[in-house]
């Protein structure tokens, strides 16, 4: 029998994970992961006077500069993840 471990310190490719999965649990059926929409980043070059700009509208509104875009972007009429609208600033601990 082929060995099922992956290799050491590796991720296993798809094909192996698989060929894991299938061999410790053959009694389950495959299962179909959508692709998630994962985040990416978006840099853009501006003007110092509208980063004031954005930077003194996010503080006046309780929102992160992200926050401020994303919504001015659904606005606009452009699909906008739920998740981009959320304030996801890791926090310190204390």
């Amino acid at each position: 029998m082929k060995n099922l471990k992956p290799r050491a310190g590796a991720r296993p490719s798809a094909e192996e994970a698989l060929r894991i999965t299938a061999a410790q649990a053959p009694e389950l059926p495959p299962t179909r992961v959508e692709a998630n929409d994962r985040p990416t980043t978006l840099n853009l070059r501006l003007r110092t006077s509208t980063v004031i700009a954005l930077t003194a509208k996010a503080k006046a509104e309780g929102l992160t500069q992200k926050q401020v875009v994303c919504l001015a972007l659904a606005a606009a009429g452009i699909a906008v993840a739920p998740e981009d609208l959320e304030d996801r600033t890791p926090r310190r601990r204390l």
